[in-house]
């Protein structure tokens, strides 16, 4: 069989791993694998900006301090020292690399104000479109490396583990069906989080988890499932799917006002529509509970509308494709938007596996704690991604042509079927699963959770996955819909085991928050849940 052998693979195709990749290219040949077109992933279509201190009047402490109160007693303090305090250095970085951020008419990078922050120290690029603009300048830089083969359409099918030590990946081509063993002594995972899983998601449908469910089958520890953040946000039109109002909005000062058109935020926190993710979202879901709507609504009356049109350019577009005026009132709902758990790391973002890295929104390094500060994520991608770099670069072995043939014959190819019945099987029975899947996680895992509904929703879990043994042993696309029903488990299990409520995770049956002696982290390995108690 043949097989391709590099210095490092990275797994994914937003930000994490396109930074990821250019930045081992300098080490040593690197397969980037994308499970669809580069410019499809989650980071593409980030909003949001890059939370980082360049404002003089600004400082890492005061970031530090805005990121470990959203994070609600969990965030490890030296994962927030890292960011708060490289977060700069990776930004001008990306500037000397010829990067451009919004800058006002003297060229001083423009900063806003978001969710949780204390001080204007967001950076964006093309108004709303920070994600895509960042994401699509490392893209042209990926292709210009001769030292990165990109291979688009590729899926991780399996990770290749032996005596606890990563050596490779079987990949499955997605337009030939044919599964390519690919092997390097360092394999970073990139793939992303999983609220896709939830229906409404302000994410693709690539957000399923898989990253974390196949590092979990070869002994990878998961961390925090029960964290999603619901982005408060998301615009609601019945019949259509949901759409990312940003953050940034209520950071220019649209407010938030229940079916009367009275704001409700005023009374429920001091920085009111911009009070930290999970206390917005549950007020809002709160509201839509106490009013029996299925929205409340966000209002930018009040704010110049030239100056919506110019920072909000793709919200603007979309809200009239929608019919709807963005400069007057829109329909917003919650919808889950952000996995704050993942794949357990150390600050330069090695696993408990020999030789497997995580890096971006698939990882779990301490830096979210219980609930992710806004515009932390995409600036994180960097922060991490040059760490790893760092420290991957000294694990670097190439395996003999021997080794690599033992491992294919010692762990052979996942078994899949033709891509027609593959295809056929995810279009008439995967995708109605799925379907089920987001909907129950939304109704017994979400917002607000408590005992018995989440004991429903494991219940209806198991049903899921009763439907789809079946067609496991001969389908590929069968036993992925499992994986994925594996991770929503582990979200259920996670929240069922939490008997608190704290920062993304809401028991309506416990609704204290342990002391900070008292705290600990939800961990999942080798088939066991235990909570580990904070140092």
């Amino acid at each position: 069989m043949l097989y391709i052998k590099h210095d490092f693979i990275v797994i994914g195709s937003g930000l994490a791993g396109l930074s990821t990749a250019y930045a081992l290219a300098s080490k040593g040949k690197v397969a980037l694998i994308a499970e669809v077109a580069l410019e499809d992933s989650n980071s593409f279509f980030a909003q949001g900006g890059m939370a980082a201190v360049i404002d003089p009047t600004d400082n890492p402490k005061a970031h530090y301090e805005d990121t470990m109160e959203a994070g609600r007693g969990l965030c490890n303090p030296e994962a927030v020292s890292v960011l708060t305090e490289e977060a700069p250095l990776r930004i001008q970085e990306l500037i000397d690399m010829g990067m451009t951020f919004d800058a006002d008419a003297n060229g001083n990078l423009s900063l806003g104000l978001e969710g949780g922050h204390h001080h204007k120290r967001i950076l964006h690029a093309g108004g709303d479109a920070t994600g895509r603009a960042v994401t699509s300048f490392m893209i042209e830089k990926v292709k210009q490396s001769p030292n990165i083969t990109v291979l688009a359409h590729h899926h991780l099918a399996n990770l290749i583990v032996e005596e606890e030590t990563c050596k490779g990946i079987w990949s499955y081509d997605k337009n030939s069906g044919e599964m390519l063993p690919i092997f390097a002594s360092v394999v970073v995972l990139a793939t992303g989080g999983a609220s896709a899983l939830y229906a409404p998601t302000t994410n693709p449908p690539t957000a399923l988890g898989d990253g974390i469910a196949l590092a979990y089958q070869v002994g990878a520890t998961i961390a925090d499932m029960e964290f999603v953040q619901f982005h408060p946000t998301a615009l609601s039109v019945s019949g259509k799917p949901s759409f990312l109002i940003s953050e940034a909005v209520r950071g220019e000062g649209a407010y938030l006002k229940d079916k009367h058109g009275k704001r409700f935020m005023c009374d429920i926190h001091e920085l009111a529509e911009l009070a930290p993710r999970d206390i917005v979202a549950r007020s809002i879901y709160q509201k839509m509970q106490e009013e029996d709507t299925l929205h409340v609504t966000l209002s930018l009356e009040h704010i110049d509308k030239s100056l919506l049109m110019t920072r909000f350019p793709n919200i603007y577009a979309h809200c009239q494709k929608m019919g709807l005026d963005f400069t007057d009132q829109i329909p917003v709902a919650p919808a889950a938007h952000y996995t704050v758990g993942g794949i357990l790391t150390d600050l330069n973002g090695h696993t408990n596996i020999m030789g497997l890295y995580a890096v971006g929104e698939v990882a779990s390094t301490g830096l979210m704690g219980a609930n992710r500060l806004a515009s932390n994520s995409l600036v994180e991608c960097l922060v991490f991604s040059h760490r790893i770099a760092l420290h991957a670069a000294d694990s670097t072995k190439t395996l003999s042509d021997e080794d690599c043939k033992r491992l294919i014959n010692t762990y052979p190819a996942p078994k899949t079927s033709s891509i027609n019945e593959e295809r056929e099987w995810q279009a008439n029975i995967g995708a109605k699963v799925m379907k089920k899947l987001g909907m129950l996680l939304t109704k017994h895992v979400g917002i607000v959770r408590n005992a018995v509904s989440i004991h429903q929703g494991i219940e209806k879990l198991h049903a899921l996955m009763q439907k789809v043994t079946p067609y496991s042993p001969k389908l590929f696309s069968a036993r992925e819909t499992l994986l994925r029903i594996e991770v929503a488990e582990m979200i259920a299990k996670g929240a069922l085991k939490r008997e608190e409520s704290r920062g993304g995770h809401y028991r309506s049956d416990f609704q204290q928050t342990l002391s900070k002696e008292a705290c600990y982290h939800t961990h999942f390995t080798n088939g066991k849940i235990k909570h580990t108690k904070i140092k």
